[in-house]
């Protein structure tokens, strides 16, 4: 009867033990460890179990140069010559890259038309090689007339990100009829570079 007066946890942690008689009776001493306020219950039986989630972020952006150009001199044209030339590219990301021209072929300043049997342009074949990862090693290839340059031709990395730059090279053709009219030449080969993200 003694447990009347203990609360339900403080039952569980009482144990009794017959003592010695006392008066002719067996005298039943309780002997309970009584928790004070301060004590904590194991947490699953007072409700204090909790959780709690960290998100962490970041990001990368999305980015897409590309470096290089300038000048290239062809000298005296007489066809069949070939150059090449590096370009930088760094992107992050998939990328298409298109190519276009100015004139459709190295044409005279003047005269791009000619005059009488001369012939006032010289095209040319543009070659172009990029390496890509996706994720083994390709490598992005075209090849172009510069005739067929004058719309816009494009190339895509598909899913494959560029592994530092590439590589052009320009083969031009031979002169047509009786050769290439005296005089100056000139081609701007345009190079865009978009990200697809």
């Amino acid at each position: 009867m003694v447990g009347w007066f203990l609360t339900p946890s403080q039952v569980k942690c009482a144990a009794a033990r017959p003592m010695t008689r006392v008066g002719g009776l067996m005298a039943l001493v309780v002997a309970a460890a009584i928790a004070s306020t301060a004590s904590a219950e194991p947490a699953n039986d007072s409700g204090l179990v909790g959780s709690l989630d960290v998100v962490v972020k970041g990001k990368i952006t999305a980015s897409c140069r590309l470096s290089g150009g300038g000048d290239i001199d062809f000298g005296e044209l007489t066809g069949g010559q070939q150059v090449e030339a590096d370009f930088g590219l760094a992107c992050n990301v998939p990328f298409d890259i298109s190519f276009q021209s100015q004139s459709g072929g190295l044409a005279h300043v003047n005269k791009p038309r000619g005059e009488g049997s001369f012939a006032g342009r010289l095209g040319y074949t543009l070659n172009v090689a990029i390496p890509t990862i996706n994720p083994q090693a390709a490598t992005l290839a075209g090849s172009f007339a510069s005739e067929n340059l004058i719309a816009k031709k494009t190339l895509s990395s598909g899913e494959g990100i560029a592994q530092g730059g590439g590589r052009i090279q320009i083969l031009t053709d031979r002169p047509e009829g009786v050769g290439l009219l005296a005089g100056e030449y000139f081609e701007v080969l345009n190079i865009t570079l978009a990200p697809r993200v």
